[in-house]
């Protein structure tokens, strides 16, 4: 509770007297209003397919959408609850803290995150909508609905509910926003690979046996290589070629290195590269040697 980043939008309202904090907040904790309460209980369990998506994607549009007046009170409620905690906590003495405040404060911060949730869960909609938009043959849908619910939870935290204006209009422009960079991004890194394929040369062995090797076959191996990496999809081009120095990667990229810059597991990025070994392997046999134009 002490390192924790409370963050929450102000407003007037909020305004009370550090003595009547604990008060205010017991009786938020153990009379929430009935509004809260309906709102953020689970919607039923059922099998059938919402709007006619697949079923993982159907589970996350149960919620249903909220009016402005319900909106309004959950956004209110989130932030208020997100003060009072921060209020308890500055009254804290964390030589001797009091055990029952401390335990007021985190019981705030989780009706905060329930109410989050909620409005996370009755918003998904609207993430989907606009992400299948972006979707390219290059940017899977999963990255894009990864990147656009994190930009969802983002815009949570941040909305001012006192501005008068629904939170779907400026959660619509940051979704937008991200999944336009996100692909714009992808596109100028698959531009980059291609220019790297293009410039890309094995380097001739100093030994007298390989400085026999005619330049026609130097040649025919970068032509075949470049090929076949043609022929796997961008993350494949990019892990093979980090993970084997090729092209501008000057030296071997980590499984950790990958991870952090895609964005998925280290696990992942080993399943990625067996994968696009596989297909190279599988290329190579299927291939003539003639298409080598060896001298």
């Amino acid at each position: 509770l002490r390192t924790a980043a409370i963050d929450f939008i102000p407003n007037p309202s909020f305004n009370l007297c550090p003595a009547t904090a604990p008060h205010v907040a017991r009786q938020l904790v153990d009379h929430p209003p009935a509004a809260i309460a309906v709102a953020t209980s689970p919607p039923p369990a059922t099998d059938e397919p919402a709007y006619n998506l697949p079923p993982h994607l159907s589970r996350m549009c149960r919620s249903d959408l909220l009016t402005a007046e319900e909106e309004t009170l959950l956004f209110q409620r989130m932030n208020y609850l997100k003060c009072l905690a921060d209020q308890l906590r500055e009254t804290l003495d964390w030589d001797t803290p009091d055990p029952q405040t401390v335990e007021l404060a985190l019981q705030l911060l989780d009706q905060a995150r329930a109410i989050r949730d909620c409005l996370l869960a009755a918003n998904m909609r609207l993430v989907i909508s606009i992400v299948k938009k972006f979707v390219t043959p290059c940017q899977s849908f999963d990255e894009l609905l990864s990147e656009g619910t994190l930009t969802l939870m983002q815009a949570v935290e941040k909305f001012d509910y006192d501005r008068g204006f629904r939170f779907s209009t400026y959660a619509y422009r940051s979704i937008c926003r991200t999944a336009y960079r996100f692909v714009a991004s992808a596109r100028q890194e698959e531009a980059r690979l291609t220019r790297d394929a293009d410039d890309w040369a094995f380097e001739q062995p100093a030994s007298p046996s390989a400085s026999r090797v005619s330049d026609q076959l130097w040649q025919g191996l970068r032509e075949f290589t470049r090929s076949m990496l043609e022929r796997l999809d961008r993350r494949e081009r990019l892990i093979i070629r980090s993970r084997f120095a090729l092209g501008s990667h000057r030296r071997v990229r980590s499984f950790q290195d990958l991870a952090n810059r895609l964005g998925v597991s280290k696990e992942r990025v080993r399943q990625i590269e067996a994968r696009a070994i596989g297909k190279l392997q599988h290329m190579a046999q299927e291939c003539d040697a003639d298409e080598l134009r060896f001298t």
